[in-house]
């Protein structure tokens, strides 16, 4: 179990943290108060109203809160997307999109964040040995309010997860946007690191800054023949292969410029290919 969920949770009350699964209790109520969040791209959903006020203290029949708020939970493949939207992208039309490297660092530094609950519009929730179909994040800026006199049973019945304490504190302050930061023990780096690899694989093509004119042009010159051509994958590999390196780039504009000066350029441009230094000073990342 990842270290976020507590390993025996409450079944008699509504804690903050808590991970509802979609049962048809809850999409009745959804398609009531809430019908746009009845929709099943939402997989489940986490209470962000905190524990002080969802406790019921007998003799009372009622938690302290008038509303219970519940953020949507989505993929983290979604977060991810809607990250790199904001990054500039080729301007190509391609079986995935098409980034360049600086994208992959910005994406991988996003990941880092939120699988440490360090951005603050998602909680991070592993799917290892959970219900959960896949890494999910709790869009926090996406909450809505159901009434607790009505809905509390509901909600209880819905409940799967529970965080430990700390997380749940560690919740309670992206919620409050406050200043100072919970100290919760963060994922190994090495882990992390593994993490955002995998969650990058299959999302979007990344290539080296300096390829993205190439391969704009290999899609500039596809699409003269076929408008609606799309580059898959492959394609946008081996245009990236075929692309001329820096240190053949530079090499090939000083063969022209000893060559305009009467110069022997071919005997040069061999001696440049052959230099150690120049290759490692020229060496494409």
């Amino acid at each position: 179990m990842p270290i976020t969920y507590a390993t025996e949770f409450s079944c008699v009350e509504l804690r903050q943290g808590d991970v509802l699964r979609r049962t048809a209790e809850l999409d009745a109520v959804l398609a009531a108060v809430h019908p746009h969040y009845n929709d099943r791209k939402y997989q489940c959903f986490m209470v962000l109203t905190q524990s002080c006020d969802l406790a019921i203290h007998p003799p009372a029949t009622t938690c302290k809160s008038r509303y219970i708020t519940v953020a949507p939970v989505r993929p983290l493949d979604v977060a991810v997307a809607r990250f790199l939207k904001q990054q500039a992208s080729a301007r190509v039309r391609a079986e995935l999109p098409v980034y360049s490297d600086k994208a992959k660092t910005k994406a991988a530094e996003f990941l880092h964040r939120v699988f440490n609950n360090n951005e603050t519009a998602y909680f991070y929730l592993d799917s290892e040995n959970t219900e959960l179909e896949a890494d999910s994040v709790a869009c926090l800026n996406l909450s809505v309010a159901l009434r607790a006199s009505e809905h509390y049973g509901a909600c209880l019945a819905a409940k799967f997860l529970e965080l430990t304490e700390t997380f749940q504190a560690k919740l309670g302050w992206l919620v409050g946007q406050m200043y100072s930061r919970v100290g919760t023990k963060d994922m190994e780096p090495a882990v992390v690191r593994a993490k955002a690899k995998a969650t990058l694989d299959g999302v979007a093509v990344f290539v080296p800054d300096k390829k993205i004119a190439v391969i704009e042009a290999a899609y500039d010159e596809a699409s003269r023949t076929n408008p609606d051509v799309s580059l898959s994958v492959r394609e946008i590999e081996q245009a990236v292969k075929r692309a001329p390196s820096l240190r053949q780039q530079v090499i090939g504009q000083a063969q022209a410029v000893l060559a305009a000066a009467g110069l022997d350029a071919e005997l040069v441009r061999k001696r440049l290919e052959a230099d150690a230094g120049l290759q490692a000073l020229l060496r494409d990342k």
